[in-house]
């Protein structure tokens, strides 16, 4: 088995982001295929979406959980960084019986100034080496 990156980059709505640095602690998204290479301890960096090529935060992933929306919702609604209306736009015309990666997180951050990133990152994100995380985040960490 592959080792876990050291972090991944997802990007979300500004918006959304907010949300995050201002408590909401538990994020989701559809993964696609497959279980990502992430493990309780790595980093989430938030990219805002939408052109502006920065992130500005990050956290640690405490939990990771596949969740269907219901069992999300109920276990985590007031923690969700998600509206259960988005959620539901979210889900679109998936299943409401497949599952999301639902993580928990601590020690969220705010950069003190938003960190550049050189190409986009798509809804898939990017993961991330230590060496590679050191190199993009410089000072900032």
């Amino acid at each position: 088995m592959k080792e876990p990156k050291h972090a991944v980059i997802y990007p979300f709505l500004p918006e959304h982001i907010e949300r995050i640095l201002n408590g909401k602690d538990v994020i989701c998204k559809y993964s696609g295929r497959g279980k990502p290479n992430l493990s309780e301890g790595s980093k989430v960096l938030f990219y805002a979406s939408g052109g502006s090529l920065e992130m500005r935060g990050e956290a640690i992933i405490r939990k990771i959980e596949f969740l269907t929306p219901r069992q999300m919702l109920s276990t985590y609604e007031r923690r969700l960084f998600l509206t259960p209306a988005e959620v539901e736009r979210y889900r679109g015309l998936r299943s409401p019986d497949q599952s999301l990666l639902v993580l928990t997180l601590f020690r969220i951050r705010r950069f003190k100034r938003p960190i550049k990133k050189a190409k986009y990152v798509t809804m898939a994100g990017e993961t991330l080496t230590q060496e590679q995380y050191e190199r993009m985040l410089g000072p900032a960490i």
